[in-house]
Formats: structure tokens, sequence, C-alpha cells
């Protein structure tokens, strides 16, 4: 998978204007089963497979959501996409001249030099700053005054055994209560910890993160199993008010520092 800026995508003459595109628009924040089903249909066909996200979520930068940490970062998210098959990731930078251009602004931009046979969105989707916005339903109207060969596929939201629309912002609740087998289950996965780039410190056979500096939403306090991802070694996470604590530590474990928490 290649990622490239947004800016890059759409300018003209273009080294991706005589592919033909599926493609998607979203933050999706965790990657739950609801994102799989939209990302899914764009990766299960026979055009080139394209998936256009943010540098930061808008809601967080807005204000809306304050300073809440990411259930991904940025780097473990596009993992995550290269994994499941996409041919291009497209990163937006969520400036104030984006976070300003209407809906009907943002298509004519992405639809202007290349040929976008599908445009995959969820039932909730909503493009465009908020005075001049579009919900997924209104969005084909729109394209056939400016590319009249794109169709939107709507995908509907996915529900979880109990009925309930499975969301990031449920997640993020259910990953603050320590709920972990209930946030397991609406991912399809574990939930992962991208400790990278965190600063860490060694006591005895143990491995200490400050929560402050990790970059993700980390559960609440606690005991957790868990796994280093790359190398597939068993570990205990456990979580206090200020620091994770991860026993036993193996040097040879840490080497891509991603953790699967359940």
């Amino acid at each position: 998978m290649i990622t490239i800026d947004f800016e890059d995508f759409i300018k003209e003459n273009n080294e991706y204007k005589d592919k033909t595109i599926s493609l998607c628009i979203g933050v999706f924040d965790g990657i739950h089963k609801g994102h799989q089903e939209i990302l899914n249909k764009v990766i299960n066909n026979d055009l080139y497979s394209v998936l256009v996200t943010f540098n930061i979520n808008p809601k967080m930068k807005s204000g809306r959501r304050g300073l809440e940490k990411p259930l991904l970062t940025k780097k473990l998210q596009t993992k995550i996409f290269e994994e499941m098959g996409f041919d291009l990731e497209v990163i937006i930078d969520f400036s104030k001249k984006i976070s300003t251009l209407s809906a009907d602004e943002f298509l004519l931009k992405l639809c202007k030099n290349l040929n976008i046979i599908e445009l995959v969105v969820g039932e909730d989707f909503q493009l465009g700053n908020p005075k001049n916005s579009l919900k997924s339903f209104e969005l084909q109207e729109s394209l056939n005054q400016i590319s009249s060969k794109t169709k939107v596929v709507i995908t509907k939201a996915i529900l979880d055994s109990d009925n309930k629309v499975i969301s990031s912002t449920r997640i993020r609740q259910l990953i603050k209560s320590g709920k972990l087998n209930v946030v397991q289950d609406l991912l399809g996965r574990e939930y992962l910890l991208d400790l990278g780039s965190t600063p860490s410190q060694v006591s005895g056979n143990s491995l200490l993160f400050k929560i402050e500096d990790v970059k993700q939403l980390v559960p609440k306090e606690g005991s957790f199993t868990a796994f280093w991802v790359e190398e597939k070694i068993s570990t205990t996470v456990n979580i206090d008010a200020e620091v994770i604590k991860i026993s036993p530590y193996q040097e040879a474990s840490i080497k891509n520092y991603i953790l699967a928490i359940s």
C-alpha cells in the first residue's frame, strides 16, 4: 500500500488519473466492525481501492471531543489498512482551509481530476463544514452535477448481538470502563496499543510506561492478559492511575511495541 497527501492525490495530472477507483472517506477511529463493513466494500472488487482519511480526528481538533486520545495511532491505523489490502491511503491535513470547505466544494476537488466509480460511505456519514454539509443520502444528487459516473454506495450501520449500533464513541466508553471483552467483540480483534514511540523504563523484569505519554486511549485501572503482536509472546498488563506495567519483560518481545490487550 502507498500513502500520499490529499493534495498530491487530487492535483491535475496526478499519477492516479487513469485508475478506475473505489473510494471511501472517514476517520475510522478504532477500525471496528462497522468501519470494516465499509472498508471491505472498497477492497472486495476489481477497482483500485483508495481510502481517504485524516491526520487528526476533526472532532478532536474542532473541540467537540476536546483532547481525548484516539483509539489507534496513525502508524497502527495505516498498518491495519495495509493488511486489509488497500492499494492507496490518502491523508488529509485537517487545516482551517479544509475545515471550511462545503460538501460540494470538497466533492469537486475530489472528482475533478480522478476517475472515481464508487464512493462508499456509512449511512451516518456527513461531508463538509456544518453549515454546508451533505448527509450520505444527499451525496448522489450533488455528485450527479459533478461526476455522473460516480455511484454512491451507502452501507448500513452494523449492530452487535444486543442490536446496538457499533460505534467508536461506544467503544471508547467501554475501554474507559475496562470492558475489553465487549470491545474485542465490537472490534473483531483485541484492543491494540502502539507503544513504539512511548518512553519506557525497565524495573526488574517489568517494563513501565507513563499513561500521559501513551498516544492512545488506555483502559481503566486493572489487570489484563496481553501479548506482543509480532512475536506472539504472552504477558500481563497492570494499569493504575499513572503507569502501565508490563510483566514479564523480555527485550526480544518488544521489537515492534504493539501490544494486544484482552
